[in-house]
């Protein structure tokens, strides 16, 4: 279960590049204008754009406060909780393409699940679990203001990898990203509830994200994945990675530790969190292809910007999570810093078109 939010969209450009945990899907062709429904059709489109978009909103706020939930009653294991999240996500996926009308392809080649899908799931599997498990050591409020770092991680990686030559303005935004999440990082880490392993385990997520977003790329097969492909396809053996993790090396202890009340016996004192985690992660799939299908790219990053910081507000007000002015405004900065370079980014890939032709 990724919260991460951390949204993919590189199923419509990227091929196969996928996040599991909120997979977008392509954007539906626009409504001629001559057709007679197009008004009728419009302000359908809108409606359901925001009505979807809340509920991705919704439902991608609930699943991190619910992981964090089981995290604080002492189920400290990470790998299965993205496991199970991300099972259900992958079956899902054969919901999703029946009432989307999406149809999953047969699967892939042995060569292809080899060379391309295995090493994104890996990537992705390697980036939940090490993102769930900051959630062990550090402030829900402090995670979301983190997680405006991860693009400058991703453009470094693509720069380094050649696949990106970055613009001044482009520069400018990564540098407002950086510079205010670093002052957010330098206040929070003289608080005494910063945990250095949980920032490291954050940068580990963080890299591996990038790492899925370039081998992605550079991977890629020519295959454009729709969703429920995704989720099907790249969720399953991200789920079959993050469950072998766990059985050798959490569930031993889990089993061990239910003797005395801890470990697996920790689920049944919370039987209702431990059944909804997993399927809400399933719903932010489904209103994802829902918000991105009726919306844009665009709108859906800044309505995750939105979301993120609600999620902020919710930590500081139900968790005590303590915030400074320092960081709102390290945090703002960042905020204004990611929501530019979405719009530089969303140009670029807009204008290429127009050139070709």
């Amino acid at each position: 279960m990724m919260t991460a939010t951390n949204a993919v969209e590189g199923i419509r450009r990227r091929g196969p590049s996928v996040e599991v945990a909120a997979a977008a899907p392509p954007i539906l062709a626009p409504t001629p204008l001559r057709q007679p429904a197009v008004r009728p059709v419009g302000l359908s489109r809108l409606l359901v754009g925001v009505l979807s978009t809340l509920t991705w909103m919704l439902f991608s706020s609930a699943v991190i406060i619910l992981n964090k939930q089981l995290y604080a009653s002492g189920f400290e294991y990470p790998s299965t909780v993205t496991g199970v999240g991300q099972l259900v996500s992958a079956v899902s996926g054969f919901l999703l393409a029946a009432v989307s009308g999406q149809r999953l392809r047969p699967p892939p080649s042995p060569r292809v699940f080899l060379r391309v899908l295995l090493p994104i799931a890996a990537c992705t599997a390697s980036s939940m679990y090490f993102g769930n498990m900051t959630y062990l050591y550090l402030s829900v409020s402090f995670i979301q203001i983190l997680k405006a770092f991860t693009p400058a991680i991703t453009l470094a990686l693509c720069v380094a990898a050649g696949l990106e030559r970055p613009s001044g303005r482009l520069l400018v935004a990564i540098a407002m990203i950086v510079g205010g999440t670093a002052g957010a990082v330098l206040v929070e880490s003289g608080a005494p509830s910063f945990r250095l392993v949980g920032f490291m385990a954050f940068m580990a997520s963080s890299l591996t994200e990038a790492a899925r977003v370039v081998g992605a790329e550079l991977l890629r097969d020519g295959s454009k994945y729709n969703t429920a492909e995704s989720l099907v396809y790249i969720g399953g053996p991200t789920a079959a990675l993050l469950l072998a993790i766990a059985a050798v090396w959490e569930w031993p202890g889990a089993v061990a530790s239910a003797a005395y009340g801890k470990g697996f016996a920790l689920l049944a004192r919370a039987p209702w969190t431990t059944i909804a985690a997993p399927m809400v992660s399933a719903l932010v799939n489904m209103s994802c292809f829902f918000a991105i299908n009726a919306t844009s790219s665009l709108t859906f990053k800044v309505a995750g910007c939105v979301k993120n910081v609600a999620v902020v507000v919710y930590g500081v007000l139900a968790h005590g999570d303590a915030i400074t002015a320092l960081q709102v405004a390290g945090y703002a900065i960042s905020v204004v810093g990611f929501t530019l370079y979405s719009q530089l980014k969303m140009a670029k890939v807009n204008d290429k078109p127009k050139r070709k032709t």
